[in-house]
């Protein structure tokens, strides 16, 4: 173990060196940057624990790879290896400096290999026959428990090895989600600058009734725990800051019945949900869930209900990813929506893992425009007309997709190839 850190050191200084100045914009860029900078002193003195938590509150802020990959390297020195395994789920190589890629590919090949390979686990089709399980893959996360995302203080005896630092920037394809904070007690009121968890009761016994109250009076990034029940909006909420939404699974919904959208995220985020379902309810035309830019991380979340407006060409998708919308989506449901499950469009270049998209009026999961990024063992299956769609100039890698009773076929490429086609099982469109 020790040499690994040596060989991680070696491939440290080969990496250019950080500027820490670097597109620092904006005020929350500012404010994340300083935390991360003092992580980085602290993570070069040894103080691990110190470190992971400066960059644990730099990414509340604004989502910066390095600071990502710091707490990764951070939480593997801690033997919290779950929670550095995610952390690295959550951007693709793409996103770091040309001339950096293959150094910091290969520490973070070293930071896993310190904490080992993940437990694996086939991802099974919902809504379709067992028979049609997806091949083994990373086990979509769980729901969350209730306990403190971090511990208190890991000793110097319990620590793993030392692993070394990588130049701004990182990302890989994992498995499990961070474990969110602790919930509330019911009925005790938090201040609108807490930073700790606040709990949304439909019944009034939280610290808020309303999603919009509590969005609207608490710091950016705290965790909103939202309570089993119906969550009504009174009317489309667009979210423009780093927000942390956590439910009880799918019991906890998020229903509206306005046009045009339920949710929409806008500005960098980041952006979490959680165990929650999100739904459109109604006859007006709206997608369900729409990210216009920014970093994603849904897992365990059910979309549904997006409206088709026919006459106006406009809504019907459960998720509708724009702009260069990034981040992971993985162990979630997209059905019935009256277009698409899942469409990406714009530059959007997600991880999309361990998903199902079943049941939606046209594709289950579809690409368009110039958009990317990786799907992973999903399943789409008895959709209206094709399981995977690639389009106009997209590009993204599939690996390991299922794809069973889609009404026309399993997988449209418009172009008729694709790079990036591995081990799937989508029988591809042939025109009679």
């Amino acid at each position: 173990m020790r040499a690994l850190a040596t060989v991680l050191l070696a491939l440290v200084l080969a990496l250019p060196a950080i500027d820490a100045r670097a597109q620092a914009d904006s005020e929350e860029e500012k404010a994340a940057r300083s935390l991360y900078n003092k992580g980085k002193a602290k993570f070069d003195a040894g103080d691990w624990v110190a470190a992971e938590d400066l960059f644990a509150k730099s990414l509340t802020v604004y989502a910066n790879p390095y600071a990502r990959l710091y707490r990764a390297a951070s939480l593997a020195h801690l033997s919290r290896c779950d929670e550095s395994r995610a952390e690295m789920t959550r951007f693709t190589p793409d996103q770091v400096a040309a001339k950096a890629r293959d150094k910091a590919r290969a520490m973070v090949d070293k930071v896993k290999a310190l904490c080992g390979p993940a437990p694996a686990k086939p991802a099974v089709a919902q809504g379709v026959d067992r028979a049609l399980a997806v091949a083994p893959a990373a086990e979509p996360a769980a729901a969350p428990p209730a306990a403190t995302s971090r511990p208190a203080e890991a000793s110097a005896a319990t620590a793993a090895p030392p692993v070394e630092t990588v130049a701004e920037g990182e990302a890989v394809a994992v498995d499990a989600a961070p474990v969110p904070p602790a919930v509330p007690e019911k009925g005790k009121g938090r201040a609108s600058g807490s930073r700790g968890p606040i709990l949304v009761s439909p019944d009034g016994s939280g610290d808020y009734a309303r999603l919009e109250d509590a969005l609207a009076r608490v710091k950016p990034g705290v965790v909103i725990h939202l309570a089993a029940g119906l969550h009504r909006l009174s009317k489309p909420l667009d979210i423009n800051t780093p927000v942390r939404l956590f439910g009880d699974g799918k019991s906890t919904v998020i229903v509206g019945d306005g046009e045009d959208h339920v949710l929409r995220f806008l500005g960098k985020g980041p952006f979490e949900l959680h165990d929650l379902a999100v739904e459109h309810q109604g006859g007006r035309w709206a997608r369900v869930v729409v990210v216009e830019d920014g970093d994603v991380d849904f897992r365990g979340i059910r979309v549904s209900g997006g409206v088709r407006d026919p006459a106006a060409r406009r809504g019907g998708e459960g998720l509708l990813m724009l702009g260069g919308a990034a981040g992971v989506i993985t162990g979630c449901e997209f059905a019935s929506n009256a277009l698409h499950g899942v469409k990406m469009a714009g530059n959007a270049h997600p991880i999309l893992e361990g998903n199902t998209a079943r049941s939606n009026g046209k594709g289950g999961i579809v690409w368009f425009e110039d958009s990317g990024g990786t799907a992973r063992a999903n399943t789409c299956a008895a959709n209206g007309q094709y399981g995977m769609a690639v389009v106009d100039r997209a590009a993204p890698t599939l690996i390991g997709n299922l794809c069973a009773d889609n009404l026309r076929g399993g997988l449209y490429l418009e172009s008729g190839h694709i790079e990036g086609l591995v081990d799937n099982r989508c029988a591809p469109y042939q025109p009679k």
